[in-house]
């Protein structure tokens, strides 16, 4: 749940500091350039496999089919995995070991707490976010840069984020089509390889049969607290503070991974500080 749970709510906070909003829509209500269709991926470095994406519904509804080994100091593990992204919970299956767990989409959050504030706030947010672009990249200690190549006959936004981290996803989107990594001497790439547009069969986004989706409550905590920082701090920048893990009620015994991706939300977070106040 985690790799997925984080990785989705860095890259919703991303699009909405690279998305030009259409109207009155909030920053987190994105349409794709297709309706439906199946992006195929090769995965090779510390992992090799392949991964299938699976999109309807303009985007609102993903199922994500990962299939992989990771090698590392001479081990080899498999991995079967299956990820059913809602508009309402993020659900992650490990098939190998019939375990699944649920949290509620962050982005679910975000929109209700933009729903709450008036239309004078509302802009505020709507112009904030489409600013905070360089602050937030500042923040990240990376870059971004639009329109920065051209994959699959669709143009793409690079975001370079610490740590050695590179994802090009679909120019105003959150479909990445290529992502690199090189950290502490791990390397992985997952770069699509085919991206076919269409009616996708139902089956693919039934939950397995015989393993139940525990609900993740530190996840679901995690995506609420963060949603109302970041839409208080589209809507004052310099006045929203950042709480720090321990005062959003994260446990002590925290795994590194959440760690090191908190430490990374929270770096992005002071880095939309610096925006100026509409």
């Amino acid at each position: 749940m985690k790799k997925v749970f984080w990785m989705y709510l860095i890259i919703a906070l991303w699009t909405t500091s690279t998305t030009v909003f259409a109207g009155d829509g909030s920053p987190w209500q994105k349409k794709l350039p297709f309706k439906s269709g199946t992006i195929h991926y090769a995965i090779s470095g510390m992992e090799e496999g392949q991964e299938t994406v699976y999109i309807r519904d303009s985007g609102h509804q993903r199922a994500i089919y990962h299939e992989t080994v990771t090698k590392m100091m001479g081990m080899a593990v498999n991995n079967s995995t299956i990820e059913l992204i809602t508009p309402d919970y993020i659900y992650s299956y490990d098939l190998l070991n019939s375990e699944g767990a649920k949290a509620t989409n962050p982005q679910k959050y975000m929109i209700e707490e933009y729903e709450k504030l008036s239309a004078a706030d509302k802009k505020k947010v709507r112009d904030n976010a489409e600013k905070s672009g360089a602050a937030f990249s500042e923040g990240m200690g990376g870059e971004i840069k639009k329109n920065a190549t051209e994959l699959l006959g669709y143009s793409c936004d690079k975001m370079e984020m610490m740590g050695g981290v590179s994802t090009y996803l679909i120019h105003g989107t959150d479909i990445p089509l290529k992502t690199e990594m090189n950290m502490m001497g791990m390397k992985m790439n997952i770069i699509a390889t085919s991206l076919e547009k269409g009616d996708v069969n139902d089956k693919f986004f039934q939950h397995p049969a015989g393993i139940i989706a525990e609900l993740d409550a530190e996840a679901d905590a995690m995506a609420r607290e963060m949603a109302k920082q970041v839409v208080a701090m589209l809507k004052n920048p310099e006045n929203s503070g950042m709480p720090k893990a321990q005062s959003m009620g994260m446990p002590a015994g925290m795994s590194e991974e959440d760690k090191k991706a908190m430490q990374q939300l929270e770096q992005m977070m002071q880095g939309m500080k610096g925006m100026p106040i509409q």
